[in-house]
């Protein structure tokens, strides 16, 4: 039985009491029909159909270009061949292996077989197939193995983009032992083809195509984690703004029940574990219905809205506001027992009664009543507002625009 206020106070203590779809078109799949009742999903799959498009596309664009590298390096080893360095089939080969990893590659990804794997944009097979052809270059023309240890260098930068730093790691370490083994295991020396003017001019046009793509690389690594970059705040503020409509009225900003429940579970488990006092208080608007039927929806949620700003700029740091559901409002207040709660409704109140609500209709004048709840012990969440909710429903009986704690 909690003790009876002050005379002056409009506060009454009350008696606590313990309180699968049908189908649509035949033979259409569930998931279609599903997609195509609901707009929002049907949106949604078909962006999530245009960026796998974008990403297939992104994907061969790159078996392009890793195509058009091998023709270039076959290309110079085919002018090594005019010299005399080489054989003409030492570019042939090289560029044919590289046709053939880039064509199974791109004959993957177009039929989207790729997507059965883990790496879906085959980034690993790509490097792997490099790899293998410089080396198997190394094997059959030792005397190319400068150029082949330039593309090399390429392949091992390119794969530092794309793939785990394990992978690469243990990649380069392979790489360089097979490589090591090919030459100086096998008594080839390693040089630069320099004999006459052309394989001068040939040995340095290799290394100036080797630095270009180094620093294209480069370039594409900077702009790829720009975008990275930025997506990742992109996706930091989509999370943030989900986060927000999960926990907040959309309406007046407030935390919403949902949310509101959850903290008042954590604030009685404090409660129950060190005797911290919580206190709820539902606020329900006087008369409310007759401002939607008289004024209109717009002017109820401008009511609601400023009713909603006014509280929450009168609460204590502590203290937490949220829409319990319409136009009820829940208070939870951390740390405070029932006369601290009847003054904290009692700020409320004055400061509502200082509005001025002229702007929305004249001679407007807007009250609520309440109804006060301290949590007891061992009591739940859904016993604590049931109490207050009592509170509410006497403070309505008793004539509305006064407090009742119960």
């Amino acid at each position: 039985m909690t003790p009876p206020p002050a005379p002056t106070s409009n506060v009454i203590a009350l008696r606590s009491n313990a309180a699968p779809h049908l189908a649509g078109a035949r033979g259409e799949p569930p998931r279609l029909r599903a997609v195509g009742r609901d707009p929002a999903a049907a949106i949604a799959h078909q962006e999530s159909q245009q960026r796998a498009l974008q990403r297939q596309r992104a994907w061969l664009r790159e078996c392009a270009v890793i195509a058009g590298s091998y023709a270039l390096n076959g290309l110079l080893f085919g002018l090594y061949a005019l010299t005399g360095t080489v054989p003409w089939t030492a570019g042939l080969l090289y560029t044919a292996c590289g046709f053939m990893v880039t064509g199974a590659a791109a004959g993957l990804i177009a039929s989207g077989h790729n997507l059965r794997f883990q790496d879906a944009s085959l980034a690993s097979a790509h490097t792997l197939g490099a790899v293998c052809a410089s080396l198997l270059g190394v094997a059959l023309y030792p005397t190319m193995a400068f150029a082949h240890a330039l593309i090399l260098l390429t392949v091992v930068l390119t794969a530092t983009y794309r793939m785990p730093r394990r992978h690469v790691m243990l990649l380069m370490a392979t790489a360089m032992l097979v490589f090591t083994l090919l030459t100086t295991g096998l008594g080839h020396q390693l040089s630069v083809p320099g004999a006459g003017l052309g394989e001068q001019l040939l040995s340095w046009l290799f290394v100036v195509t080797t630095i270009g793509r180094s620093i294209v690389l480069s370039l594409i690594n900077t702009h790829n984690n720009r975008l990275l970059r930025e997506r990742g705040l992109q996706m930091k503020a989509k999370l943030a703004e989900i986060e927000r409509q999960a926990n907040h009225d959309e309406l007046t900003g407030l935390y919403n029940r949902r949310r509101m429940f959850h903290m008042l579970g954590d604030e009685i488990a404090r409660h129950q574990r060190s005797g911290v006092p919580v206190t709820v208080a539902l606020l329900d608007l006087d008369h409310f219905k007759a401002v939607n039927d008289t004024l209109g929806h717009l002017a109820g949620d401008e009511v609601l809205k400023r009713f909603a700003s006014t509280v929450q700029a009168h609460a204590r740091a502590t203290d937490r506001v949220g829409r319990h559901g319409g136009e009820e409002f829940l208070l939870v207040l951390t740390g405070t027992d029932l006369t601290q709660a009847e003054e904290a409704v009692a700020r409320a109140r004055h400061a509502v009664t200082l509005v001025d609500w002229s702007d929305i209709a004249p001679g407007l004048r807007i009250t609520f009543s309440a109804g006060i709840a301290t949590c007891n012990g061992d009591e739940s969440a859904e016993l604590l507002l049931a109490r207050a909710d009592l509170g509410l429903y006497e403070a309505k009986r008793h004539g509305r625009n006064c407090t009742r704690a119960v």
